[in-house]
């Protein structure tokens, strides 16, 4: 699968994840991405023709695909991401083959040397909002599903409760519920309690 898609004038409309360059880093809905070239096409003494793993031999350029990446940049065209079996993080790697990682902007292009000694173009890749979630996948390569409980919805109240509530809490509290609430007896409503009681002890004896 091609690395980069796209061209100059456009921008880039797709990447590959694919672990072939030591720079990248990969975060999830970050990572930073190593542009391609600077390689020798020979391959080396042991692995001659695994030219995807080939050591850097010069300076990466602006040019081709790694022009398209920049412009990328300047327009903020989504991309679309692609990560295969040998991306670096496996946590976003599938086990076999590809998987569909979802839209993500270019943020920034720059220039730095790689850890090679070469220079090398970097792209900081963020991944769009409102999107599917971003797969995962465990050590042993299943997809790590994510399942979030249905939370109870609490209805919004009214306007008419928030003012009754309101006028509660501006409506100071009567003397007896103030004695009551620092633990004074309320000797008013005792002796209104006792006079009930004589009243009724009197209906009784008249019946």
């Amino acid at each position: 699968m091609v690395g980069i898609s796209g061209n100059i004038e456009k921008g880039c409309w797709s990447v590959c994840l694919s672990g072939g360059y030591e720079d990248d880093v990969d975060l999830g809905d970050y990572f930073t991405y190593t542009g391609s070239g600077g390689r020798d096409l020979k391959g080396t003494a042991d692995k001659p023709k695994n030219l995807r793993t080939a050591p850097q031999t010069k300076d990466q350029k602006f040019e081709g695909m790694n022009a398209a990446l920049r412009r990328s940049v300047e327009t903020k065209n989504p991309i679309r991401v692609i990560r295969g079996f040998k991306a670096k993080n496996k946590l976003y790697a599938p086990p076999t083959g590809y998987v569909y990682s979802g839209l993500y902007i270019v943020e920034r292009a720059w220039m730095e040397k790689g850890l090679s000694g070469f220079k090398v173009c970097k792209y900081s890749f963020k991944r769009c909002p409102n999107q599917p979630r971003l797969p995962r996948f465990d050590p042993g390569g299943m997809e790590v599903v994510i399942v979030v409980p249905n939370l109870p919805t609490l209805s919004p109240k009214t306007r008419e409760e928030e003012e009754e509530e309101e006028e509660e809490e501006r409506t100071p509290p009567r003397r007896s519920e103030r004695l009551s609430r620092v633990g004074i007896p309320n000797l008013e409503r005792e002796k209104e309690e006792e006079e009930e009681g004589e009243d009724a002890f009197d209906v009784d004896l008249l019946l």
